[in-house]
């Protein structure tokens, strides 16, 4: 099996709880991916000067979206049932055994860290945690500050005094923090590079790294939590603590298994001393402030309930990739990394269908940006060169799930290919799940259809447009159709499909739909109260606000309106002696219609009864 990247990832696998997001950050291929030879069309032109992008989702759009987690817990799904949707193939079960301990990357390259004892003493040592050289003890509510110098740290109390009256340590010989007792944590400020106000921290032990000693203003700090996995756990703050169980539950599970799958993969990173980091390249860890804050306990309960779950795939743990929100569809590693290239695929990262996004309470399930060309074109520039002024897209190349790969960017000057990462990175896009200058989002009514359809009729081919008495929306596969007084929405594709749109669909002569597709001939797949004797044959009708469409194998499908299709009932229909249509109703040269049918027609001139017409 391929892996995905193990270090140039997006690193977007979270919704944090101050700011309702994260922005996340993609780390960028260097060369153009070439167009994928799909069904391609240009982006609609602007004419306002700007560019409009219609988007939904946030993140790179692999594994499991969290806020679709939350979707589907809100719907009734245990945590299992929505890990093995996101992650194909796999299961989610308890597994022995797992890592014990951790190491997690806190910050790096410092000169001066703040340690706040809060409730009871913590202490500091050389050499070893416990059994090392003691420095001192930090009293509740005192400030120490460990500097490093040339080849040690120069560590000063509250009142700004030498500890010892000398340096401590060597790059050989590491400074570590403790907990005096039960209760007591360290607030550290600069351990914090998620939004830079610092946390606390309450469980296994600090280690403090003399690192990059040979520049002439000497070390600098590294800070590394140790502690066992599950307390890590209990310190990730990727979701809010007020979330459905189920969606916490799901979120620990996904966390573990990127966990362990990290340290049994990669071991001690040579980059931090570390198997994770603490911010958006790995999972947010933000110590004992999740533990201790709004609903801390709701989140350590879910990391309990799950205690040792784990995804895997043919018995070996996953790499659990997840982002905050797919827009209602996740995509292949292959579409997402690596151009389409199916040599990257990886079974467990295929795109899924995700019903559980458009709930009220994602902030990603339709955004809207528009940017003026100017400030377009500078910041794509990197990726494009001087083309000129970029006024539109064209030769839009999409994943399954709808993120663009590759685009063409057109200036005035000239046009370079540009891929969908590139795209979001240098226009601060929350997700490459975006159409241009085209609101195509699966919104409302026909997105609960959608959704319930499991994604079924393919990407959104046009924007939902409002008709009289509802909407519609066309797919790759057909399109959907919403009787808003029935509170019915119909999904019609192929032969049925077509011959609705060609007489102008919802907005046209037939109007809404008032039924579903029904099966009239007991020869077709399936049953209807509606078969008879009569129709030994694979035929289906729809009925519509003003018209029906018939078709029968062979014969093809046609519509009826108006006074043809009433002369047709009242001679029974398909059952009567006229069969099925085979043509839609046409006009006449006096200005009447007139259709035919497998046995004879109907005539209606202008101002006239209409007539039967034997065959």
């Amino acid at each position: 099996m391929v892996e995905a990247p193990a270090r140039a990832l997006d690193g977007s696998k979270g919704w944090d709880t101050r700011t309702m997001r994260r922005r996340l950050c993609m780390l960028l291929v260097a060369a153009l991916i070439g167009t994928i030879a799909l069904p391609l069309v240009p982006a609609p032109a602007s004419a306002s000067g700007s560019i409009t992008f219609y988007g939904s989702g946030d993140g790179h759009g692999l594994g499991m979206s969290q806020w679709g987690a939350y979707g589907l817990a809100t719907m009734g799904w245990r945590h299992r049932k929505i890990l093995t949707h996101f992650y194909r193939g796999t299961r989610v079960g308890t597994a022995t055994p797992l890592p014990s301990n951790i190491r997690i990357g806190l910050t790096t390259q410092r000169t001066l860290v703040h340690l706040t004892a809060q409730v009871h003493r913590v202490r500091l040592w050389i050499g070893a945690p416990l059994s090392g050289r003691f420095v001192g003890s930090i009293r509740p509510g005192d400030t120490w500050v460990v500097r490093s110098t040339r080849k040690a740290y120069a560590i000063r109390d509250a009142s700004g005094v030498l500890v010892g009256g000398h340096t401590w340590g060597a790059p050989s010989r590491d400074l570590f923090l403790t907990y005096a007792d039960a209760g007591a944590r360290v607030f550290i400020p600069e351990a914090d590079s998620i939004w830079y106000d610092g946390f606390a921290y309450a469980r296994g032990t600090i280690e403090f790294n003399l690192t990059s000693c040979g520049g002439p203003n000497g070390c600098s700090e590294r800070l590394i939590a140790r502690l066992g996995l599950e307390s890590y756990l209990d310190g990730l703050g990727e979701v809010p603590a007020s979330w459905p169980m189920q969606a916490m539950e799901a979120q620990a599970v996904a966390a573990r298994s990127y966990a362990v799958y990290a340290i049994r993969r990669y071991g001690i990173r040579a980059d931090c001393n570390c198997h994770l980091t603490d911010g958006s390249g790995d999972q947010t860890y933000i110590g004992y402030d999740r533990e201790s804050g709004t609903d801390g306990a709701r989140w350590v309960a879910a990391v309990a309930a799950s205690r040792g779950e784990i995804v895997t795939y043919g018995g070996s743990v996953i790499q659990a990739f997840y982002a905050a929100s797919d827009g209602g569809h996740s995509d292949s590693v292959q579409d997402v990394w690596h151009g389409g290239d199916p040599a990257y695929a990886i079974p467990w990262l295929t795109g899924v269908c995700d019903p559980g996004e458009w709930t009220g309470a994602n902030p990603w399930k339709a955004w809207t940006v528009s940017i003026d060309t100017a400030t377009l074109t500078g910041r794509l520039r990197p990726y494009t060169g001087p083309i000129g002024t970029v006024t539109t897209f064209a030769h839009i190349a999409r994943a399954d799930g709808g993120r663009i790969m590759t685009a063409l960017a057109v200036g005035t000057t000239g046009s370079q290919t540009v891929t969908g990462a590139e795209l979001r990175a240098g226009l601060g896009l929350p997700d490459d799940r975006m159409w241009i200058n085209s609101d195509r989002i699966v919104k409302g009514q026909i997105r609960t259809a959608y959704d319930g359809l499991m994604c079924a009729p393919g990407l959104p081919a046009s924007p939902q447009t409002a008709v009289p008495g509802g909407a519609e929306q066309h797919f790759q596969s057909g399109g959907l159709y919403r009787n808003g007084h029935l509170n019915m929405t119909v999904w019609l594709r192929g032969v049925l499909d077509g011959e609705y749109r060609a007489v102008g669909s919802a907005g046209g002569v037939l109007g809404v739909p008032v039924s579903r597709v029904l099966v009239l001939g007991n020869g077709s797949n399936g049953t209807s109260t509606l078969a008879t004797a009569s129709l030994s044959c694979v035929c289906e009708r729809i009925d519509f606000a003003g018209g029906r469409v018939y078709w029968k194998q062979g014969v093809g499908a046609h519509a009826l309106w108006g006074p043809v299709l009433a002369t047709y009932l009242h001679v029974g229909g398909a059952a009567g002696s006229l069969g099925f249509p085979t043509a839609r109703v046409l006009t006449r040269a006096d200005g009447g219609e007139r259709a035919s049918f497998e046995h004879g027609g109907v005539e209606c001139p202008a101002g006239g009864s209409c007539a039967v017409v034997p065959g």
